[in-house]
């Protein structure tokens, strides 16, 4: 470790004392029925949202919680595992896990490693960087986490305790918790989106997802498909082509590639801070229109797509017909044909926790937008009406009111809240504002549940000023004649 770098996390340990007020333990402990202490909340995925929720709440002193991911220590989340880009795509100057703490930043760990003039020099921020650094805010800040713990299940005790049961190297193990948080990023959300019967035409060697971990060498003098006009399918073709692809075909559906991006725009602390508040009806304007334009990559993936001998870029190019030859795969689709030894597809993910079994039972009772708005005539989507509803702090709502109060207790950060948090609530753009919403609603939760015990301290505790005294003399009134 540099000493500037040392001198940083003493400079972290400082500013949080400084800013500690107030330190009191406030949370009175719970009881499962195993005699256990529950967890005041537990915390699903360990990747920068899991961090930031840890974190925040350790400040906030709700400190009895614990984070649990499925990957080893280091590789939580996309970004050394298949994320693909050279670059975060978010400015540098974002405000992240921080939350309000300079030295805790990307910036301060950056500067006191490289200096001043590496920071002002650099356009955005390396990926693996970004890795590096959220590690090192899990060092500093003491979070307890637990990798390579895989949730399997989870299921309510009370309305007020869940039982989860967990995955591990070790064997099962059974954890119950009075508040979750659900930072599971997107295949922990959902699954992939995979158009109907590509993975059944292709033999499964010939075929992945642009979310699998891999390695790009794969492709090594082989002629690919790339189904998808985000920016992770552009990744995808410069991976592999660096790997020593033959050629790399970017396939998109529509006539053009889209090239406006007003995500950038609502990355302004009126958005970012208060879309939440938005009438339901402007919301769905606002995603149905977001998802009619499409999103481009970022210009310099592109530009580097462009410098690169053997990509393609393939518009109005949809793939209505695949099929395998036993030699070649045959694409199809708005009067184009193309040939190709392998395919991927960057289609995404569907934001959607009923995929997930350990979720399932749990999700069943939550609203989706279907069951809390309609949208006007012509403006339906199916996917957007799957969405969860959830409240103003991130939290699952009841389908049936009064049937699962519990729900209210689960809060999400993960791309099923994007309509109702905003278009950009599970980036690092917005976790400035979206992460003290979830956090403000765990602690009520917590706060809540302890209001007899709060009163019954507010009437009997010792909440004592002023020493025991005697008044001197002096200090007496007059005595009258």
């Amino acid at each position: 470790m540099t000493s500037a770098l040392a001198a940083l996390e003493r400079q972290v340990a400082r500013e949080l004392e400084i800013l500690a007020y107030p330190a009191a333990n406030w949370v009175v402990p719970g009881r499962a029925p195993d005699g256990s202490t529950p967890l005041d909340c537990a915390i699903i995925g360990a990747g920068m949202f899991g961090l930031a929720t840890g974190g925040l709440l350790m400040r906030e002193r709700v400190t009895n919680i614990a984070l649990f991911d499925a990957a080893p220590e280091g590789r939580e989340g996309p970004w050394v595992t298949f994320a693909r880009m050279a670059m975060l795509r978010t400015p540098k100057e974002l405000s992240g896990p921080e939350l309000g703490i300079p030295s805790l930043s990307f910036r301060a760990w950056w500067e006191a490693q490289h200096g001043a003039e590496s920071w002002n020099a650099m356009f955005r921020i390396p990926r693996t960087a970004w890795m590096d650094y959220l590690g090192w805010f899990r060092r500093v800040m003491a979070l307890p986490v637990s990798n390579g713990w895989r949730l399997v299940s989870l299921e309510t005790v009370s309305d007020t305790l869940f039982r989860l049961g967990f995955e591990t190297a070790e064997g099962p193990r059974t954890r119950h918790a009075r508040t979750i948080a659900l930072t599971t990023g997107g295949m922990g959300g959902g699954g992939y989106a995979i158009p109907d019967g590509i993975r059944r035409a292709v033999p499964a060697d010939r075929v992945v997802h642009a979310m699998d971990v891999f390695d790009p060498a794969i492709f090594r003098g082989s002629r690919l498909g790339i189904l998808g006009a985000g920016a992770s399918a552009f990744d995808l073709a410069i991976a592999a082509l660096d790997a020593g692809a033959a050629r790399a075909e970017v396939a998109v559906r529509r006539a053009e590639l889209p090239r406006d991006n007003p995500r950038r725009w609502m990355e302004n602390a009126g958005y970012l801070q208060n879309y939440v508040d938005l009438p339901d009806a402007q919301k769905w304007k606002v995603t149905a229109h977001l998802r009619d334009i499409g999103q481009p990559p970022p210009q310099p993936t592109f530009d580097a797509c462009l410098d690169r001998a053997g990509f393609v870029l393939r518009t109005g190019f949809p793939w209505d017909s695949v099929r395998w030859t036993g030699e070649e795969i045959v694409v199809e689709g708005g009067g184009q044909r193309a040939i190709y030894d392998h395919l991927a597809i960057a289609t995404g993910f569907v934001a959607d926790l009923s995929l997930r079994p350990e979720f399932a039972r749990i999700v069943r009772h939550a609203a989706r937008w279907r069951d809390r708005f309609t949208p006007p005539p012509g403006a339906d989507n199916a996917r957007m009406a799957a969405a969860l509803y959830l409240d103003r702090f991130c939290a699952l709502t009841e389908r049936e009111p009064g049937t699962a109060p519990w729900l209210s207790r689960i809060v999400t950060m993960i791309g099923a809240a994007n309509l109702t948090q905003g278009p950009v609530a599970s980036s690092v753009s917005t976790m400035k504002y979206v992460t003290p919403r979830l956090v403000e609603g765990i602690k009520r939760a917590l706060f809540l549940d302890q209001q007899d015990a709060d009163w019954t301290t507010l009437l009997t505790g010792d909440h004592a000023e002023l020493r025991p005294f005697t008044l001197p003399e002096a200090n007496m009134p007059e005595k009258a004649a």
